[in-house]
């Protein structure tokens, strides 16, 4: 599970691992635990079934009412994600070695390869509309 704030001065990349499939329950632990906001936030889902579940969708007004709103992307649209790109730099570049004699060993991989990432994250900027010739 991440959550990846890449506009602002300070971009941040936030991973949290488990060695077991993550569910609807995991995902409202990790909302609540994201650190509070001093204005309303956005947090953007894709279509995975933990994040659509009827759990999820009861637990959108409790959510709303603390400030944090759920927008889903449309289905099979992963070039909408921006996570998405994170993922893959990841998993190609940082984690270089392909397989792992131990679950320990892939686990400190995958910690090192979104740590390594995380330290060389640069702000992006906002894009803003050009004008018109």
């Amino acid at each position: 599970m991440a959550a990846y704030q890449p506009y602002g001065a300070s971009p941040r990349l936030e991973v949290f691992t488990a060695e077991r499939t993550w569910d609807s329950y995991d995902l409202l632990g990790f909302l609540g635990d994201l650190p509070r906001a001093k204005v309303p936030r956005v947090v953007v889902l894709d279509n995975a079934s933990l994040h659509t579940s009827r759990i999820v969708r009861h637990a959108r007004a409790r959510l709303a009412a603390s400030g944090t709103y759920l927008y889903f992307l449309p289905p099979y649209a992963p070039e909408l994600n921006e996570i998405e790109p994170v993922f893959r730099q990841v998993k190609y570049q940082e984690i270089p070695q392909r397989s792992h004699a131990s679950r320990a060993g892939l686990r400190a991989a995958v910690d090192t390869g979104f740590k390594t990432y995380s330290q060389g994250l640069k702000s992006k900027s906002e894009k803003k509309p050009r004008r018109a010739a």
